[in-house]
C-alpha cells in the first residue's frame, strides 16, 4: 500500500474523533433526560466509526490507544441506553 499522506491521516483522525464525541453526546443526553431513543442512522454511524477505526489502525497507525478509549466508554454508555429501553414498561 501506498503511503497515506498525512492530511488524510489527519483528516480521518479528525473525523473518527468528532463522530465518537457527537455518538458519546447523543447517548448522554438520551440517558440524562430519560427520553428519547436510540436511532438508526446512530447505529449506522457507531458501525462506520468502527470501520473507519479499523482502517486507521491497519493502514495509516497502529496505536490509537485515546480514541479507543473514547469508543470504549461510548459503548458503555450505548449499553445502558439499549438496558434502559430493554427495562421501560
Amino acid at each position: 500500500m501506498p503511503q497515506i499522506p498525512y492530511g488524510v491521516r489527519s483528516c480521518l483522525f479528525t473525523g473518527i474523533s468528532h463522530n465518537i464525541a457527537f455518538l458519546t453526546k447523543q447517548v448522554e443526553t438520551i440517558l440524562q433526560s430519560g427520553q428519547g431513543t436510540w436511532k438508526s442512522y446512530d447505529t449506522k454511524l457507531h458501525h462506520e466509526v468502527k470501520e473507519a477505526l479499523e482502517w486507521y489502525q491497519q493502514y495509516a497507525v497502529k496505536e490509537l490507544f485515546h480514541v479507543e478509549e473514547d469508543l470504549r466508554a461510548f459503548e458503555q454508555l450505548l449499553t445502558k441506553v439499549h438496558q434502559k429501553k430493554e427495562s421501560a414498561p
